[in-house]
């Protein structure tokens, strides 16, 4: 088996997990609100991808497959919010201010505005429907 063949699968075993452990946050009912629970998941995930990247990148002999299942793989499918909160965090350690702050920028509002575009062209195309 190649080593890309090896990765995919690992991404693929920790983002089923992921989505797995995701789908349970959402049956805890912390809050009423169950936007607070996707809040609480978003959190969670950012300490977890912070916690990982610093305990796989002390580890020498950790190999790039570890960071696969757990990062891309296991907490991809936990929550992409996780990644977002990492690469701004990478660009300010490196003094990429303006990249960071553009990065967060970018994503917030373009992502809200993606969203938004995307329910609103929906909804116009299912009422011609």
């Amino acid at each position: 088996m190649s080593g890309v063949a090896l990765e995919m699968i690992l991404v693929a075993t920790g983002g089923a997990t992921g989505c797995i452990a995701r789908y349970g946050t959402e049956h805890i009912k912390l809050f009423a609100n169950n936007q607070f629970n996707t809040v609480v998941t978003n959190l969670t995930g950012c300490l977890l991808i912070g916690i990982l990247w610093v305990i796989i990148g002390k580890i020498s002999s950790t190999p790039e497959s570890l960071n696969r299942l757990l990062i891309t793989g296991f907490l991809g499918g936990f929550t992409t919010f996780s990644a977002f909160s990492l690469h701004p965090i990478l660009m300010l350690r490196n003094g990429q201010y303006t990249e960071a702050l553009a990065y967060i920028a970018i994503t917030v509002v373009g992502g809200i505005a993606a969203c938004a575009l995307g329910m609103w062209g929906t909804e116009k195309i299912t009422r011609l429907i």
